[in-house]
């Protein structure tokens, strides 16, 4: 029996992922990923919950571990650079704090996953999905750049919140994402002697926060987010438009709706003009009916995004990734069935986590400076709390956790047993 062809189109964390599960099923991989070369640059991801047991069976979880930015945790500072509250890293090993003890860069996580991977998938950069020709039996897939015309019997789209193939093979795509009316902007810059192994947090009216975390690489990642409480906020409005105008309009405009900030923001605005590796995402989540049409499919951002806030990102794309190559590995004559079953099996989870604490985003992005101060009140009261042990709960909330989320026990698949 010939293998299963499987292309799976993007190449960050839930693509690769999912073809080394892939492979382990017996599956012939194809990934195609639109950049020309492996994307090196990026944000902290942690990895959490169940997740954890995916990374040690695939092997990689002391290289993530190696990798990590080894922060001591999150300090909540005013606008003088005092720290009135701090929530320290949980050591357990379970991952269970605002800041996980397995963080690792984004490109560095990506450069990982490539490395187990590459003798056995084959990779096409440069180029990305044009358009699908399905029939009964397979799907015909027509590339933009030059890659011939290529039948598979399964196209995955790993291709993230703005999905190419999700938009091509479901109708209504843009109508299935949850906006959160937030922004947010990512890049580096140079360290500097305010900056230590914590990561610190201020806030400013208008619903803007600003980060400031160290890395492994000898760089600090500055993140600069706006929350809106109305979506006919001019502002999001402007940001949505310069989105779709390239990072030279991006950088402009986060100059303005920041420059009248405090703290660290001319450092931070001096920074991000000078960085190249600046990039700014719409905070949003994917609510997809169904998650699969015909031989088409998706797994990670690009089927169930759950956004950032709910900290559980990444760790879905690691386990999506393991449930549905398990599936296939199950029923790999029989595609629409495996893929109702991956449906099956993980969307009660998925939904769990998507289901973000009452208020959240707009409650810990307050627009007003008494707001500010009475959430500082509080977060200082739960660091207080959080120190002694005895408030988990609040402590997730401070992390932004998805406190409704169900646990997750992963399937036994005979496929991975070897």
């Amino acid at each position: 029996m010939s293998k299963l062809r499987v292309l799976i189109s993007g190449a960050s964390v839930a693509g690769p992922a999912l073809a080394y599960w892939l492979v382990r099923a017996g599956c012939k991989v194809t990934v195609v990923e639109r950049a020309p070369t492996l994307r090196s640059a990026g944000q902290g991801l942690d990895v959490r919950d169940t997740a954890r047991d995916v990374i040690k069976r695939m092997g990689i979880f002391d290289r993530i571990r190696d990798k990590s930015s080894h922060e001591e945790g999150l300090e909540i500072v005013d606008s003088n650079n005092h720290c009135f509250t701090r929530f320290g890293v949980d050591k357990s090993g379970k991952g269970d704090s605002i800041t996980s003890d397995v963080e690792i860069l984004r490109g560095e996580l990506a450069g990982i996953l490539f490395d187990v991977t590459k003798d056995d998938v084959s990779y096409i950069f440069g180029d990305m999905v044009e358009s699908l020709e399905e029939t009964d039996k397979e799907v015909g897939v027509n590339f933009a750049n030059g890659t011939p015309t290529t039948a598979f019997d399964l196209v995955v789209a790993a291709d993230g919140l703005g999905s190419k193939i999700r938009g091509i093979a479901f109708e209504n795509s843009y109508s299935h994402i949850r906006s959160l009316d937030s922004y947010v902007s990512y890049f580096s810059i140079p360290p500097s002697d305010t900056d230590t192994m914590w990561s610190r947090a201020h806030w400013v009216k208008g619903g803007r926060n600003m980060v400031l975390r160290p890395d492994n690489v000898g760089r600090t990642r500055a993140f600069l987010s706006l929350t809106a409480y109305e979506k006919s906020d001019e502002r999001l409005v402007r940001l949505e438009k310069a989105s779709k105008e390239g990072v030279p309009a991006q950088k402009l405009l986060v100059q303005e709706l920041f420059q009248d900030a405090d703290w660290e923001i001319s450092r931070m605005l001096k920074g991000m003009h000078e960085s190249e590796d600046f990039y700014m995402q719409h905070v949003a989540q994917v609510r997809l009916n169904r998650w699969s049409s015909g031989r088409v499919t998706v797994v990670g951002d690009a089927g169930y995004a759950p956004s950032p806030f709910s900290g559980m990102g990444t760790s879905i794309s690691f386990i999506g990734a393991y449930v549905l190559a398990g599936e296939i590995s199950r029923q790999p004559n029989n595609i629409p069935a495996a893929l109702e079953s991956y449906e099956r099996v993980l969307r009660p989870y998925v939904e769990s986590i998507q289901k973000l604490p009452p208020g959240i985003p707009w409650i810990v992005n307050p627009q007003s400076t008494l707001g500010i101060r009475v959430f500082e009140t509080v977060v200082w009261g739960v660091g207080i709390l959080s120190a002694t042990g005895l408030a988990t709960l609040f402590s997730k909330l401070a992390a932004y956790l998805p406190i409704g989320g169900d646990s997750f026990k992963l399937p036994d698949y005979e496929a991975f047993r070897q």
